[in-house]
């Protein structure tokens, strides 16, 4: 229970955190003051003391302790909600100016209040849809699991001729029980919390952080996920997970965009992207989903709406598990047996699996390059494959022709290569012009053209950059746009 009541606490902050953000921009909305007035009859302490009962708790220290967990989740979903809104409208790349909110949908009332604020559902609900206009909607219906009025967090944005609809579906999972409610003024409380939560991020895999993102139209390109989707969600369905808040948020988006076309509030052609939000007090999951794909939506809102039964779960979990076993046999050389004899070993044990296989065609980077193929390229001595490849580099650098189209694997030298020709010939004079999605290979350039103590930059011994009129500058795609304002 107090970890429900605890996450309740989050969500306030957390749209409280939005609201914060739309005040302060005054940007343009329809929910006039509507939460603003539920805002003002909350109290802390009343919030407080219905945790505290709740949790059956008598002892005063016990009860101050709750009350810094209260405050601690308040404050972080508020500085979440808060940073989430500011970081998603800079995303979107509108003028905040022509930005309007049509809907903002969140609640502080009745169990989101913890029962402190109670104006009753259904007067909830009519309040929060009042937004759209006088229209006739059947709550009962829309009130249900998976429909749009569970939603903690749901907006409809409006630029131009652009829509967005934006679900979140909140909760905290670092906190399960009152066991798990620790004294935060004591150092070691702190130590192990932070321990807890570093050893749940590297339980996660490279994998975990993955994101959807359909804002091209992937038919085109052949892809469809919906089936891979439904197949994945469900063998790998668990409570504490951010992937149920995602397939919750998907579900809500996907019942909110048919009633809006229902009612005529969205036209078929209008262009629309639906923004779903997994977040929890320690990770986020997301997609962003395109207009063309909403049967991704529909898959989530199914699987939503129809629970799973234990069984249900279990077949999906071994039919993504054949799926694995039939894709890594197919990579190896034998790989049935090796993959066999992987899920053989037994668990809590350590266990020695031995596989071997001669790959073809390989050839190691710090080899020497066969007398032979060093004749054919015209070069001479004893060279591994990247000083013969940087010496190739090199020779084409200094012939008259004007392109040089260079390929090979990562790491094989070629931009250091470059680098290194140009420190060579700097009384030359060049402009390098150096592009890649990866910010940290932009900054890696920078640092070769770097004199390290001993190198030799231009026939000077660690000179700095400035003494050879070498002058560096770095972006990226945030900051190119913004040349144009």
């Amino acid at each position: 229970m107090i970890a429900e009541d605890l996450g309740r606490l989050f969500e306030i902050g957390f749209n409280v955190g939005i609201l914060a953000y739309i005040q302060q921009n005054q940007l343009n909305h329809r929910f006039g003051d509507l939460y603003q007035c539920d805002l003002q009859a909350l109290r802390f302490p009343q919030l407080h003391r219905r945790i505290v009962d709740r949790a059956n708790v008598i002892n005063d220290s016990d009860s101050k302790i709750i009350a810094k967990w209260s405050i601690f989740f308040l404050q972080k979903g508020f500085l979440s909600g808060l940073n989430f809104f500011r970081e998603y409208l800079e995303s979107t790349g509108w003028k905040q100016r022509k930005l309007e909110i049509l809907y903002y949908q969140c609640n502080f009332c009745d169990d989101n209040s913890l029962g402190t604020l109670v104006k009753g559902e259904e007067q909830v609900f009519r309040d929060i849809l009042s937004q759209l206009g006088n229209i006739k909607v059947d709550i009962g219906r829309y009130k249900q699991q998976g429909e749009f009025l569970r939603a903690d967090t749901l907006m409809l944005l409006h630029n131009g001729k652009q829509f967005r609809i934006l679900s979140v579906d909140l909760s905290v999972f670092s906190i399960k029980s009152a066991e798990d409610i620790k004294d935060l003024d004591n150092v070691e409380v702190i130590r192990q919390l932070l321990l807890s939560e570093i050893s749940y991020l590297r339980s996660k895999s490279v994998f975990s952080g993955l994101s959807i993102d359909t804002g091209t139209d992937t038919t085109k390109l052949g892809l469809t996920f919906s089936e891979g989707i439904a197949r994945y969600f469900t063998a790998f369905k668990r409570k504490d997970k951010e992937s149920v808040k995602l397939i919750q948020a998907a579900s809500y988006a996907h019942s909110f965009y048919e009633f809006l076309r229902q009612h005529s509030l969205l036209q078929e052609a209008d262009p629309v992207m639906f923004s779903i939000m997994g977040y929890t007090d320690r990770g986020v999951s997301a997609m962003s989903v395109n207009r063309e794909n909403l049967d991704i939506l529909n898959t989530c809102h199914r699987i939503y709406k129809q629970q799973q039964s234990g069984q249900a779960i279990v077949e999906a979990r071994q039919q993504v598990l054949r799926i694995v076993k039939r894709k890594a046999a197919e990579s190896f050389v034998n790989g049935k047996t090796f993959i066999n004899s992987l899920l053989a070993v037994p668990p809590d044990t350590t266990t020695l699996v031995t596989h071997q296989e001669r790959v073809t065609g390989f050839f190691n980077s710090s080899g020497e390059v066969p007398p032979q193929l060093m004749a054919q390229l015209g070069l001479s001595g004893s060279l591994d494959l990247r000083s013969a490849h940087t010496a190739l580099i090199k020779t084409a650098l200094t012939n008259d022709n004007p392109y040089l189209f260079l390929t090979g694997n990562p790491g094989i030298g070629k931009t250091t290569t470059i680098v290194e020709f140009l420190k060579q010939h700097l009384d030359d004079g060049f402009l390098f012009f150096y592009v890649s999605p990866r910010k940290n290979v932009n900054k890696d350039v920078i640092e070769k053209f770097k004199s390290q103590p001993g190198e030799s930059l231009g026939g000077s011994i660690a000179a700095p950059l400035e003494n050879h009129g070498l002058f560096c500058i770095n972006t990226n795609a945030d900051i190119i746009p913004l040349l144009s304002l």
